[in-house]
């Protein structure tokens, strides 16, 4: 069951975070791990982690909102489970086909010029933990599960694509009133990935290196969730970029300069239990409070592991997260859990699963 509002569990302080304390300067000589039973044991370990969290946790149409159950789908996708009425179904299914729940707000908007088809327009309520708190967050998350751009959506008793709403995010994109692209480079790199510019609402033609220039001037320790999710962006540009072009522009650069500053103080600061510091990159911390160190640790790891090469997620201090991380979401695993944390350290597991070993599953794991 998770907790239908945004709180942590501040009564939970015997925290597998044992120390106020963190080390700094970890060793960057250390060895990738050779050990083959230790990395069996650590995807099994993921893996019970993974299965565990989908089995005993329960979203709710009733005690719910968009924001909960989205995030949820980032973690598990399609295979989302959703309590509606008393019975269960897929969540990303009912949602998709005209399902009702709390802050799950899209409307039919105009025919856009490039399609002559109308677009899918997303209420953006900002600071929400019910409905979409940022701009084309939903779109984001929905790009890394990832969804079939030709996926139906039933919108205002119209039969409307997925695609449709991609391309309403580029089309809107000067018209962001916020000034945060983080979701936006998501969305558009994971489903454009051939498309570095588009003309745009304001007659002008927009691209991902322009969006990603913007990005990574922004101070990450002022954006949300310590700037993870901006990194998170300008990760999935650099990747874009770098796939699209030769020698990188000056967006391309930008990105690539604070994705690698983050990468290097996230591993700098990190606690010597593994975990990361509560204060993201910016400085040592760590907390009594298992629920933070859950939703630091979770969102940081999820950037990590995108954002590093392949044979860099085996290094030891990346595995000392991982294994950390499970033991953190082992210990609630018969609580009320706030749902972004959660969710985010639990994407931030599958990722890493998967970017490292790919779609196999240990059959000894799978025969549990």
């Amino acid at each position: 069951m998770f907790l239908p509002r945004f709180r942590w569990l501040a009564a939970i302080s015997l925290c597998v975070c044992t120390s106020a304390r963190c080390s700094f300067g970890q060793d960057d000589k250390a060895p990738a791990a050779t050990n083959l039973k230790a990395t069996v044991a650590l995807q099994e370990k993921i893996e019970r982690t993974l299965e565990a969290n989908l089995k005993h946790r329960m979203l709710s149409t009733e005690r719910n909102g968009a924001w909960q159950v989205i995030h949820g789908a980032v973690a598990y996708g399609e295979q989302l489970p959703l309590e509606t009425e008393g019975k269960p179904v897929l969540a990303i299914d009912y949602l998709f086909q005209g399902g009702t729940i709390d802050g799950w707000s899209i409307s039919v908007g105009p025919a856009l010029p490039s399609t002559q088809r109308p677009g899918v327009i997303a209420k953006v309520e900002p600071g929400s933990y019910i409905g979409q708190g940022h701009p084309d967050q939903w779109l984001g998350y929905f790009s890394q599960i990832p969804l079939d751009l030709n996926r139906k959506i039933l919108v205002d008793g119209q039969t409307l694509s997925l695609i449709d709403w991609a391309r309403q995010a580029q089309w809107d994109v000067p018209n962001n009133s916020v000034g945060e692209y983080s979701w936006t480079l998501i969305a558009l790199t994971n489903f454009f990935p051939n498309e570095p510019e588009w003309k745009c609402a304001d007659g002008n033609v927009w691209s991902i290196d322009h969006l990603a220039k913007f990005e990574a001037k922004q101070d990450l320790a002022e954006s949300a969730c310590g700037g993870m999710h901006r990194l998170m962006g300008l990760a999935h540009a650099l990747r874009f970029l770098q796939r699209n072009d030769q020698v990188l522009r000056d967006g391309g650069k930008a990105a690539k300069q604070v994705v690698e500053n983050a990468i290097k103080s996230a591993r700098s600061f990190q606690n010597s239990d593994g975990s990361f510091s509560t204060n993201y990159t910016s400085r040592g911390g760590n907390s009594g409070d298992l629920s933070v160190c859950i939703s630091v640790t979770g969102h940081t790891l999820e950037f990590l592991a995108y954002a590093l090469e392949k044979n860099e997620l085996q290094d030891p201090w990346m595995e000392k997260a991982v294994s950390r991380l499970c033991d953190m979401l082992k210990a609630t695993e018969k609580i009320d859990a706030e749902c972004g944390g959660t969710y985010h350290a639990i994407a931030g597991l599958k990722l890493y699963h998967s970017r490292r070993y790919g779609n196999q599953t240990n059959s000894a794991t799978a025969q549990r």
